[in-house]
């Protein structure tokens, strides 16, 4: 509520000027590459993270606390969630925009990752994305706004040594086709983001894995990683759009539609570099 009207149902590149987005995950590459795109569109942004040195610089590039907001937040803690929502929409006015991007990465074989390990991935990428829905909901609710998940191509195609983070996005998808259900009527709207491998911290920690690299082919072919100026232009899309799901590369897109059909259809990708890799070692 703003000056005792509800704001205009549009997204529209025009209409995205004077809205206010709170992006988590902001210190990371991905979440202040989104935060510069939406800036440049006119948005007011909250900068939420655990880096308050990297949010605070990013806040001051974007225009400082009348248009880039640093607060200091963690999303494996609710109340941590809740109090940055309550900061960003008393600061702004309210929240029209909700982009949940924090999340984290954990390569290991099932049976040797240790009971913290697959835990924590599972809480920042799948209960955090709930929290931070939670916290925003009853601001974007009064805005009727719009909520973006960064989900991944790991939602409904899972890699070995992946199974942890596969887990966490195949829940977040599943989380956010429910709370679409529930938001029906409300005018309210949900998307999904479904990158495949791309440049940043955590896409360049999966090139440890030797299992990852052997099964992905060393990241080529059908696995090239995508350029991350791909990944923000299509969550602004999204954003502009309202739309349900973006999936990069393109290629992907019919796989998604079915998640079941999706890993069958590229396991068998998957096996053969495997066992190709397998058969060169042991001569």
């Amino acid at each position: 509520m703003r000056g005792g009207q509800i704001m205009q149902n549009t997204l529209s590149p025009k209409g995205l000027r004077g809205k206010v987005a709170f992006v988590t995950g902001a210190s990371g590459a991905l979440g202040s590459d989104t935060a510069r795109a939406l800036s440049a569109r006119g948005v007011r942004l909250a900068l939420l993270g655990r880096n308050t040195e990297k949010l605070e610089a990013l806040a001051r590039e974007l225009g400082g606390p009348e248009k880039a907001l640093a607060i200091e937040m963690n999303v494996r803690n609710l109340a941590s969630v809740e109090a940055a929502a309550k900061n960003a929409a008393e600061h702004f006015g309210g929240i029209d925009i909700v982009v949940a991007g924090a999340g984290m990465v954990t390569t290991e074989l099932v049976e040797n990752y240790s009971a913290t390990g697959f835990v924590d991935d599972i809480d920042t990428n799948l209960n955090g994305v709930w929290r931070t829905v939670k916290a925003t909901l009853p601001y974007v609710r009064e805005s009727k706004g719009h909520i973006c998940i960064i989900a991944s191509l790991a939602s409904f195609i899972h890699m070995p040594e992946m199974s942890a983070y596969s887990a966490s996005k195949a829940g977040v998808l599943a989380l956010a086709n429910s709370l679409r259900l529930e938001l029906d009527g409300s005018s309210v709207t949900v998307g999904t983001i479904h990158p495949s491998f791309f440049e940043s911290a955590l896409g360049n920690a999966l090139t440890t894995s030797p299992l990852l690299n052997r099964a992905s082919g060393n990241f080529g072919g059908l696995f090239t990683p995508i350029k991350r100026e791909d990944v923000v232009a299509a969550i602004a899309k999204n954003i502009e759009r309202r739309s349900r799901v973006a999936v990069l590369p393109r290629a992907f897109s019919a796989l998604a539609l079915v998640p079941g059909l999706g890993q069958r259809v590229i396991e068998p990708y998957l096996t053969h570099n495997l066992r190709k890799t397998a058969q060169k070692l042991s001569h």
